[in-house]
């Protein structure tokens, strides 16, 4: 009874290095998701920025959508312990350009 309970204690001490494992490598995926996210939507908010910029006109839920998409970024950004005052300047010229537009 005792070999089989010391067997038990090897086999969970085994699973215990693969959840470990597995969660390390789960999470260095996870930060390459939000990363590559993260390139996306500055892409995006950047581009929008260039159109308003470049004379092309937005629509209300054309706007209302890259401020979601600001929202999802700062959220990232604040996972990721990064920060972007470059994307700030370009959100604050899309706002102003908003506020016009209202």
């Amino acid at each position: 009874m005792i070999e089989d309970l010391s067997n038990w204690a090897v086999l969970i001490g085994d699973a215990g290095i693969v959840i470990g494992a597995m969660t390390a490598i789960l999470n260095y995926q996870l930060k390459g998701f939000r990363d590559n996210q993260r390139l996306q939507y500055r892409y995006e908010i950047c581009s929008f920025a260039g159109d308003l910029r470049n004379g092309i006109h937005k629509t209300r839920q054309e706007f209302e959508a890259i401020f979601e998409m600001y929202d999802r970024y700062e959220d990232i950004v604040k996972k990721l312990n990064q920060k972007n005052s470059y994307i700030d300047s370009e959100m604050a010229y899309i706002k102003e350009q908003y506020r016009i537009l209202s």
